[in-house]
């Protein structure tokens, strides 16, 4: 017979990603303002280092070029941004051949699948998938 597990014990939420971002630099492009403080530290748990931009709602997206080139990883919230920041961002991460995943969702939950999309078991994905880009659609 075997013993009675602690009905609790399956109620635990499961740890977060033992995986590091190996101090990458992530780019969080869009997504909610008021959640920003929850990706940086979703970020930093995994000992990455986190930059952010707005999408060009209140930006400048003047400053999103250099960011997206000091980055070693984008994510974006593709449902959040302008439309001159969506192209750029996807036109600028199949140039330099930076990973990038576009999210449809803006929540956190959206965010985390975007880096679970990126974050692979032995580290990071490199370079672009073939298409430049990844989306990661939520259905609900």
């Amino acid at each position: 017979m075997r013993p009675a597990t602690p009905a609790r014990a399956a109620a635990t939420p499961p740890a977060p990603a033992a995986v590091s971002l190996a101090d990458r630099c992530v780019l969080c492009v869009g997504g909610l303002t008021g959640a920003r403080n929850h990706y940086r530290a979703e970020i930093e748990t995994r000992d990455g280092r986190f930059l952010h931009h707005d999408g060009g709602r209140e930006d400048n997206l003047h400053r999103l070029t250099p960011m997206l080139a000091a980055a070693d990883i984008v994510i974006c919230a593709s449902g959040n941004i302008s439309h001159n920041a969506y192209h750029l961002v996807k036109s600028t991460c199949k140039k330099l051949g930076k990973p990038c995943v576009l999210v449809k969702g803006t929540g956190i939950a959206s965010f985390l699948d975007g880096l679970g999309n990126l974050v692979q078991e032995d580290g990071v994905h490199h370079g672009p998938s073939a298409r430049g880009d990844r989306v990661v659609r939520r259905s609900r």
